[in-house]
């Protein structure tokens, strides 16, 4: 969660706007390449240079040759799911992909990255009258016993909608204003750094200071 912009906010409309299309736009760790260019595409107005490393750290430079530098870094993905098992049935077991929380699986839509392209899924779980079974202990979301459910009735049918082993699946849920001026969605923690990178660079830029040089 974080605090909107206030009346006097430093911030602009452009700058939420960017936010808002950041947060949504899926970049599950090992595939953040699609958040990398949005925030390169934003900041390349306001920084002299920019860059991709071979480990595909995107970079943007303010004043290149000034002898002291200054580094600040963020996080541009998020944690997400792997697909590991389809069973004969189609539903879809999963593997971690980063530290997500399996207890806050359950119920939760997603969106499978398939070679086809995106395919809606919901995590399944059982209804809370079939887990309680007489005075034994309620069963609890564990990786194991969670799956998702795109809609198809067998493995072969899921295999046609483009999913497969390997495949990233990401949580559906993106950005929202609640009240008192408070923001949500998924990959706050990692990408509101990102976007804290891109606000500094604006500023400067605004500001006609240089001597930066940002780095994500």
């Amino acid at each position: 969660m974080a605090k909107a912009k206030k009346s006097k906010s430093i911030l602009t409309d452009n700058s939420y706007s960017f936010l808002k299309n950041y947060i949504n736009n899926p970049s599950p760790t090992g595939f953040e390449s699609s958040g990398q260019k949005l925030w390169l595409e934003y900041v390349k107005p306001y920084v002299d240079t920019t860059f991709t490393d071979p480990y595909g750290t995107a970079v943007g430079v303010i004043n290149p040759d000034a002898p002291f530098k200054v580094v600040i870094e963020a996080h541009a993905d998020e944690i997400s799911w792997f697909v590991n098992y389809i069973s004969p049935e189609g539903l879809i077991y999963l593997k971690r992909n980063g530290g997500v929380d399996h207890q806050i699986a359950p119920s939760m839509r997603v969106i499978v990255h398939g070679k086809k392209g995106a395919v809606k899924a919901v995590f399944g779980w059982p209804a809370i009258h079939t887990r309680m079974n007489g005075d034994s202990k309620e069963t609890q979301p564990k990786v194991e016993n969670l799956f998702l459910d795109c809609g198809a009735r067998n493995k072969k049918e899921v295999e046609s909608l483009g999913i497969h082993i390997g495949a990233v699946a990401t949580y559906e849920e993106g950005y929202e204003e609640i009240a008192y001026d408070y923001l949500i969605g998924r990959a706050f923690d990692n990408r509101v750094g990102g976007f804290m990178i891109a606000e500094v660079a604006r500023m400067l830029k605004e500001n006609k200071k240089n001597f930066l040089l940002v780095y994500m």
